[in-house]
């Protein structure tokens, strides 16, 4: 008897995370009222996946599967809203990955004192902590990422030369120019949507000045209606 109450309390543990989950992705996408409020309600399903209960690796995948899609529900929400974007979108990864592995950790150590005592420790390492990394190295990304591309009043703008090496077909009313250029000691490439008249009159060698935000970290960003600057 002892062992269906213990089973049952856990299945009813994963089902109540899992129904908060849900509501708290609802409050994020429709209720909350400020652009803040949906980050923050993106961070309370991180802090719920360490408390889901683990009992074999088939269930852990498919709870967190539910969690992963809340979250991408959220994100795209948050993201489809944002006025600018990176221009070098992958400088911020493995400043993510540093702070993901030590949220993780201390994510993981506080749900096995709270929940997991009894527990092998090696399935929760082999199962909850690689999952807690990714979803906390993903979420960290997301925060720098917003708190970079802010305005600051009387910063410089970064002019940087960038030339054309791709010309892309006109679809949909959007009209696309890939650009390369140097920034950092490295080559890069970026593609945007330009005004048409200067995707017109573009070919393949010409060179263009970007000026683009500093950004609070120093990761250059823009701002998503650029195709109405370069004429």
């Amino acid at each position: 008897m002892r062992i269906i109450n213990k089973n049952f309390s856990l299945f009813s543990r994963n089902y109540i995370l899992i129904t908060l989950a849900v509501l708290v992705t609802c409050y994020g996408l429709f209720l909350a009222s400020t652009f803040y409020l949906q980050v923050y309600s993106i961070g309370i399903l991180v802090l719920l996946i360490p408390c889901l209960e683990i009992r074999n690796h088939q269930v852990v995948m498919q709870l967190f599967f539910i969690f992963f899609i809340c979250m991408m529900i959220s994100s795209i929400s948050v993201f489809d809203r944002l006025p600018y974007k990176l221009l070098l979108v992958s400088q911020p990864f493995w400043i993510a990955l540093k702070y993901g592995i030590a949220l993780a950790l201390g994510l993981c150590s506080l749900a096995y004192f709270l929940f997991y005592k009894n527990t092998n420790l090696i399935k929760l390492c082999c199962i909850q902590f690689p999952i807690m990394i990714i979803t906390c190295t993903w979420y960290i990304r997301m925060i720098l990422i917003l708190n970079n591309c802010q305005y600051i009043p009387n910063a410089k703008s970064v002019h940087i030369p960038a030339v054309v090496i791709q010309k892309c077909p006109v679809c949909c009313d959007i009209h696309e120019l890939w650009f390369s250029f140097h920034l950092e000691g490295k080559d890069h490439h970026v593609s945007m949507d330009v005004n048409p008249r200067l995707h017109e009159r573009s070919k393949e060698g010409d060179t263009l000045i970007l000026q683009v935000h500093p950004g609070t970290y120093g990761w250059p960003w823009y701002h998503k209606d650029i195709k109405r600057r370069y004429k």
